[in-house]
């Protein structure tokens, strides 16, 4: 109950900072189970992701619960101002600045060195308009099992140039692409189409 109490202090310190009350939600989920933050950017705890815009959060009911199905599964909106495409070692070094400036943030052991995230991911050639990325990371998680985990994840990138900006979709789950929880974590996606153009 304690480590629920923190976890809830944590997100809801983020959410009340990061609020900005004329954003428009971009992300849509099947149900309501799925809770959400809102998070400026440059995010806090990752200074070093040089990206200025909104970070659209969502996560799985079963998120905390460890055994769960959707145990750490979740998903994110990077709507920014980039009018490049991201590279896979761009979205590598990313992700290392954001998992380790997180778990950093998280962690409560005091004589805890947290280890570095390692984070690979994959270009896949697709027929849709936007850069569809693949990938593995490996972080300690300081939230729940203080243990190093490893987490699949999908990313899609749609560079709005007449917006000049960018919507990066990212999906995370322990599980295999394939099991059941995919299905339910490709729920959480885009309201409308991304770009006007």
């Amino acid at each position: 109950m304690k480590k629920i109490l923190l976890l809830l202090t944590f997100f809801c310190a983020i959410s009340v900072f990061g609020q900005k009350e004329d954003y428009k939600r971009a992300l849509v989920t099947f149900d309501d189970s799925w809770r959400e933050e809102i998070i400026p950017m440059p995010i806090g705890f990752a200074p070093q992701i040089p990206l200025k815009g909104i970070e659209e959060v969502r996560f799985a009911k079963g998120w905390s619960t460890k055994g769960d199905d959707t145990f750490w599964t979740y998903a994110f909106l990077w709507n920014i101002e980039l009018t490049e495409m991201l590279s896979t070692k761009q979205l590598e070094l990313y992700m290392q600045y954001y998992f380790d400036g997180l778990m950093t943030t998280v962690n409560k052991d005091k004589d805890k060195v947290v280890p570095k995230t390692i984070a690979l991911f994959l270009k896949k050639e697709t027929n849709t308009d936007a850069n569809h990325f693949v990938g593995k990371i490996q972080l300690y998680d300081s939230f729940h099992t203080k243990d190093i985990i490893t987490l699949n994840c999908t990313v899609l990138q749609y560079n709005c140039t007449k917006e000049k900006k960018s919507m990066v979709l990212f999906h995370f789950s322990p599980k295999e692409f394939g099991h059941a929880t995919w299905d339910e974590l490709h729920t959480v996606k885009l309201k409308e189409k991304p770009c006007n153009h």
